[in-house]
């Protein structure tokens, strides 16, 4: 279960698919959820059509039922740091108390991670070289060279802040990610050694970190990805309490929450609030798993096993549309309608959930099947 990420958490037999928990299918869910925001956030984008690469300044305009999805177009980049904390709650679900190799492990994130981000930067190459023939300059992003693909083939390109995005933008929070992958893997066994504090200590040493946030995204990464993981290991405890227990832990998380968000400041938002809201809804849909109808679980492991698709095919679609219409000095006025919203959404929808079914999917599998040992 991953975006951004991760694998699903389920049960499974296969070498290179370590032992899990059976699959929590609200949180892929909200994982899904949190790709179509988003979407919403980055609907901006076919507001953007000169060679600035700035938003068009009546922007808002080109934004559908905005007063009903205010909170998304507004709010909608925060989904990443929900991404990375769900990351860090499968991980530990996945790997604290289970058996699995470093050959696994890495095997493991390459087959979930790389073949669409492969395919999705060499289809961003092609369409922006198209713009360059055609308009003169990239859309949406600026860095169309040989070095930012380089980087981004590496899954390397935001390790450190200042090389500017490209190609396939949104990639930026799984490449901070890996690196957090890596830490988390080489530092696992002190994770289970000492347990609650050892967690917190290596929070206080992220939050710290965010102090050079303007040399590296990867402290803030890693911030919520080991509050995930800290929140894991409370979601374990309060299964073994009353349900009361959980229910006041989850309600204390949704008030120091909504408190931080009421103080208005930025860093209140996203060192507290963020944090403690999607502990909340983490923490009451993992409960409600084994007690959701079976329909709920199955629509929402389908919508998570379509995020990584939705994150990264949308831009190439946008890109490709825009190709299309071609706007000269203002966006295309169809985008601002009711009617092109929903029928965007579905169209990124289909488009993630085709890719995961014919794609992203049976990659995972043969190299899954490739890397066994002794067939390699």
């Amino acid at each position: 279960m991953r975006l951004l990420g991760a694998d699903r958490v389920e049960l499974t037999s296969e070498r290179l698919k370590p032992a899990a928990a059976p699959r929590l299918t609200l949180i892929d869910g909200l994982r899904g959820f949190a790709a179509v925001a988003v979407l919403f956030y980055h609907y901006m984008h076919f507001a953007m059509i000169g060679t600035d690469h700035e938003r068009y300044f009546e922007y808002l305009d080109y934004q559908p039922a905005r007063a009903a999805f205010a909170i998304l177009y507004d709010w909608g980049f925060y989904a990443v740091q929900l991404f990375w904390m769900i990351s860090g709650f499968v991980f530990a679900a996945v790997y604290f108390g289970r058996e699995a190799t470093t050959r696994e492990f890495v095997v493991n994130r390459f087959a979930r991670l790389y073949p669409l981000h492969f395919l999705t930067l060499l289809v961003v190459a092609v369409l922006q070289f198209v713009a360059l023939s055609r308009v003169g300059h990239t859309l949406l992003y600026d860095n169309y060279d040989w070095w930012h693909f380089f980087l981004q083939l590496f899954l390397a390109s935001d390790w450190l802040v200042g090389s500017g995005q490209s190609f396939n933008g949104p990639i930026w929070s799984v490449s901070v990610e890996v690196v957090v992958y890596a830490l988390f893997w080489a530092g696992r066994g002190a994770l289970r050694t000492f347990g609650a504090g050892g967690l917190l200590a290596v929070i206080a040493l992220c939050l710290l970190g965010n102090l050079w946030s303007e040399i590296s995204r990867i402290p803030n990464c890693a911030y919520y990805f080991f509050i995930g993981t800290a929140l894991f290991r409370l979601h374990a405890c309060l299964d073994a309490r009353p349900p009361a227990w959980r229910s006041v832990t989850a309600l204390a998380f949704a008030i120091l929450g909504w408190a931080a968000l009421e103080q208005g400041s930025g860093a209140a938002r996203e060192i507290v609030a963020i944090p403690a809201l999607s502990s909340a809804a983490l923490l009451v849909l993992a409960a409600l798993e084994g007690r959701a109808p079976h329909g709920v679980r199955r629509a929402s492991g389908w919508l998570g096993d379509c995020t990584y698709g939705i994150y990264l095919w949308h831009v190439p679609m946008q890109l490709a549309l825009m190709l299309v219409i071609l706007p000269d000095g203002h966006p295309a006025e169809f985008t601002a309608q009711g009617w092109f919203l929903p029928v965007w959404l579905l169209a990124v929808l289909i488009v993630a959930r085709v890719s995961f079914v014919w794609f992203e999917r049976p990659m995972r599998e043969r190299l899954r099947a490739w890397a066994e040992p002794g067939r390699g």
